[in-house]
């Protein structure tokens, strides 16, 4: 086959933040994602903006996200979302999985199984709701990566009062906690969208949700980074993004090599 004879791929790809994040944290990522991929592949990358995002729970921010994404006429369509940003991916997924060709969540909660642990839950998110109000920002934040999810490592990205606004912190933290979550799991399994997993190596507790994703979810693979923490993509980006890079391309350079 001449190159001339190779399908453009039309490809989307919507990235969706964490909280304490905003979408120009991407930016070192997708630069890079851009070098790496072949032109042809012709991506577009949209980044999502959790703070100007209507919804007032996870599903129905699933529900509007989709109706935003529908009109975009892609031959595919790529999910990627982190922690929070996975969360709300995971439910995209569920809303209108026929929307979608793929999905990378990184370390993400797919849900708490008791009512007990989602009342724990909710109860720590409506007193960081809280402290987001009316704490000092540096104290916050020395608080929020002094958290053992982040493996006591500090964020490669500046995290700055003026890049957010404190109401829709403390919105964001009672809306979509994982206490108003209903256990993802059951539904995933129904699921035959190809989803890749990411957890780094030393975040142990997202290793144990990815195994077990894995291990119950034919449409999810789980893969661990190496010397990297909660934040994979910042923490260690020259293993993510050959993963990531993969993910995206394995269709098209399987029609290449062809």
């Amino acid at each position: 086959m001449s190159p001339k004879s190779i399908v453009r791929s039309e490809v989307g790809l919507w990235m969706i933040h964490g909280n304490l994040q905003t979408p120009k944290v991407w930016h070192p990522i997708t630069t890079q994602l851009h070098q790496a991929i072949d032109p042809k592949f012709n991506l577009s990358i949209f980044l999502e903006d959790l703070w100007d995002s209507p919804g007032d729970s996870l599903e129905e921010w699933a529900a509007l996200f989709c109706q935003r994404v529908q009109p975009h006429s892609f031959k595919s369509r790529f999910l990627l979302g982190y922690s929070l940003g996975g969360r709300l991916a995971f439910h995209a997924l569920l809303h209108q999985p026929e929307l979608w060709q793929g999905a990378i969540i990184i370390s993400a909660d797919s849900g708490l199984e008791s009512e007990c642990d989602r009342n724990r839950c909710l109860q720590r998110d409506k007193a960081w709701s809280n402290k987001f109000l009316h704490d000092k920002w540096a104290n916050l934040i020395k608080e929020w990566n002094s958290l053992p999810v982040f493996c006591r490592r500090q964020p490669t990205y500046p995290v700055l009062e003026k890049d957010f606004s404190r109401i829709k912190l403390s919105q964001v933290f009672q809306i979509f906690s994982k206490g108003h979550q209903n256990n993802l799991l059951p539904n995933l399994q129904t699921l035959n969208v190809p989803i890749l997993y990411i957890s780094g190596s030393e975040d142990m507790h997202y290793c144990q949700v990815g195994q077990k994703l894995d291990r119950h979810c034919s449409s999810i693979n789980h893969r661990t980074i190496l010397h990297a923490g909660h934040r994979v993509p910042w923490e260690n980006t020259n293993s993510f993004l050959p993963v990531l890079t993969h993910f995206l391309t394995r269709d098209y350079n399987t029609q290449k090599a062809n």
